[in-house]
């Protein structure tokens, strides 16, 4: 496919993703503490577990057109997880002196979004018998 159809849909799951993720931020506003930013957190959480399965199907099972594989891994996946957001955020934290605030945030996104996409890797080879 071209260029212009791998952008384009790109472009669609992105939106489709980003959408969701601006609605898990505003979720999780109303019914978590503010403390910490965990619409953020569980973003990037369950688009770093979406991550791991989309890659292990993709890469080894579906054989899918690299059309395909880019709408699902960037455009879905990518566009759900958010590097900007937690960068943004915690230098907030940091910019008001909430260093450990901070802290915690950076390393829950971080350790919790590795877990997330390791575990669901793992399985997801395990229950595709490709381990």
């Amino acid at each position: 496919m071209s260029t212009l159809s791998s952008m384009a849909s790109i472009g669609i799951s992105a939106t489709v993703r980003a959408s969701c993720r601006y609605y898990i931020g505003i979720i999780s506003v109303q019914y978590l503490r503010k403390g910490l930013t965990y619409g953020t957190l569980i973003s990037n959480i369950v688009g770093s577990f979406i991550a791991g399965v989309l890659i292990v199907l993709v890469l080894e099972k579906l054989f899918l057109i690299e059309t395909y594989r880019l709408m699902l891994v960037v455009g879905l996946a990518g566009s759900l997880t958010t590097m900007s957001a937690l960068s943004i955020e915690s230098v907030e934290m940091l910019s008001g002196e909430h260093y450990s605030q901070a802290l915690i945030n950076i390393v829950l996104n971080l350790a919790l979004s590795l877990l997330a996409a390791s575990l669901c890797v793992v399985s997801a080879k395990y229950l595709l018998n490709l381990a």
